[in-house]
């Protein structure tokens, strides 16, 4: 027979609001009685209703969370840190991948406001500024993570994209490489664009010209890594050094060089961004740029945790984190 709250209430010598009180952690409980209320759930493996628990406090003690592609190592591991966060305070989370799909980002929305989720953590696209600005509008509680969308005073999560694209180029800058070419991530995403802003300004503050033929629009995919490498060593003149929008595409340069039957670095050197697992495993290690992906995560859901509990302002809070320079085997150095 399945054991109620009343049952527990009973054994314990309290009433039921008292052993209600201790499964919230709710305060004006003393010490003592906490621990022997514990004590006898842990004995009977007493399991809360949760959804009379939801309707009691209004909460469905979910979250819900979006993300681009979950075939990218980065979000993983950022998902990781959200639901470690999250199941510390009695939370589940409701996952959704988007694929980079524009209206599956808006479906998700949807779809999670459906299931009454207490709040969002989410990465859109540009295009669904306008979900972002809805949400703001009616107060829900939300978290931005990594993908912002600029002019929204939703809380977020993130790193100095431009930054930390502008000292990887000026790492390659300072091996003696002039030749670099980039392929970027989604510009439809705050990331993609601000990499490839930082990638710009460095060339322009080291007086480097940026030649058409090496800036190649990728999508953060592995496959439009290794296509636009490709594309761009059509070219007589291919560079000396790419600096990749994510380690993803990386792995696709790769790839792409190795079928041309050229080698990393002695032919072309490679820098990637994130620092997924992957990058040290593969051979030539890889340089890139680690993201703090773990705590990103724990962060995000950390924000969210205090504006559902209200201990937080919903607007106006940003954390912007540093970003590591790992340096691998990858990038060769001109000046020796």
């Amino acid at each position: 027979m399945k054991v109620t709250i009343k049952d527990i209430a009973r054994r314990a010598g309290v009433s039921v609001t008292t052993v209600s009180r201790v499964i919230n952690n709710k305060p004006d409980v003393s010490s003592d009685t906490k621990r022997k209320v514990e004590k006898i759930i842990d004995e009977t493996n007493y399991q809360p209703n949760t959804i009379a628990r939801g309707l009691v406090l209004q909460k469905s003690y979910t979250i819900g969370l979006i993300i681009p592609d979950i075939c990218n190592p980065f979000f993983p591991e950022v998902a990781r840190g959200i639901e470690d966060e999250l199941r510390k305070e009695g939370y589940s989370v409701i996952f959704c991948n988007t694929d980079n799909r524009k209206t599956w980002e808006k479906e998700s929305i949807d779809l999670l406001r459906s299931k009454q989720v207490d709040g969002m953590i989410l990465s859109l696209s540009y295009e669904n500024c306008d979900e972002i600005f809805k949400l703001e509008k009616e107060g829900f509680p939300v978290v931005q993570l990594d993908r912002l969308v600029e002019g929204s005073s939703i809380p977020s999560v993130a790193i100095d994209n431009t930054e930390s694209a502008y000292k990887a180029v000026e790492y390659l800058i300072s091996k003696g490489h002039k030749r670099i070419a980039h392929i970027t991530g989604d510009l439809d995403t705050n990331t993609g664009r601000c990499r490839a802003e930082g990638f710009k300004k460095a060339l322009k503050d080291y007086n480097i010209n940026l030649l058409d033929k090496f800036y190649v629009k990728g999508d953060y995919s592995r496959s439009s890594g290794y296509y636009s490498m490709k594309k761009i060593l059509q070219d007589d003149e291919h560079p000396t050094a790419v600096f990749t929008g994510n380690d993803l595409m990386a792995l696709g340069v790769y790839e792409a060089i190795f079928d041309e039957g050229l080698k990393i670095p002695d032919d072309v050197s490679v820098f990637g961004h994130d620092d997924i697992e992957l990058a040290s495993l593969i051979r030539p290690g890889l340089t890139t740029m680690r993201q703090p992906k773990y705590r990103i995560g724990k962060l995000a859901a950390e924000e969210l945790l205090g504006i559902i509990n209200e201990n937080k302002d919903p607007n106006l809070t940003e954390v912007v984190l540093k970003t590591e320079l790992i340096e691998r085997e990858s990038v060769k150095s001109l000046l020796d």
